[in-house]
């Protein structure tokens, strides 16, 4: 019987942007961003799609997923470059350059519905978003709790270390 011992990371490979500092490593910095921009992008259309315009041709359909998909993989795009080139003008590893990268890829939202008050909203807060990610992760703060101790504590029903019966075991198989 083998026993698996690997988790989801084990599975899944996926880029630490926060490994080298900003300004090295732009060309996989910036595909990285922009294919998660446009995964995450291609979900939000999906869902668009399925819940609110509905499409009934094909037509219409691919060009319901097109109108999301590409400016999130453009802002995911302009956050990676403008990452890269913050980096080598600044010659700074700080949360400024996550704050700057964030509002150019939320320009990027405005432009495409050409309206300057969405872009300058969207800006802000993913500029924001982005910086304040970077300060905490820099600083070794938690941003997002992920420790199963702290959702098992107080819901026995996700605690499977409790035991009904003791486990009869298996018989030796040869």
């Amino acid at each position: 019987m083998v026993v698996h011992t690997k988790t989801l990371k084990d599975y899944i490979n996926y880029y630490d942007f926060y490994a080298t500092p900003d300004g090295q490593e732009c060309l996989p910095k910036t595909y990285y961003y922009t294919k998660y921009g446009a995964l995450g992008g291609a979900i939000f259309s999906i869902y668009e799609m399925a819940l609110i315009s509905k499409p009934q041709t094909l037509h219409s359909t691919l060009a319901r997923f097109g109108r999301f998909t590409f400016p999130f993989a453009g802002m995911g795009f302009a956050f990676g470059a403008s990452l890269c080139l913050l980096g080598q003008i600044r010659k700074k590893d700080d949360f400024v350059n996550h704050l700057i990268g964030g509002a150019i890829a939320g320009s990027v939202w405005g432009m495409k519905f050409r309206k300057v008050s969405t872009g300058h909203a969207i800006a802000v807060v993913t500029g924001l978003t982005a910086g304040y990610y970077k300060y905490f992760k820099e600083n070794n703060l938690p941003t997002f709790t992920s420790r199963t101790d702290a959702i098992t504590e107080f819901d026995p029903r996700l605690d499977f270390t409790i035991k009904l019966y003791d486990d009869p075991g298996r018989p030796n198989e040869a």
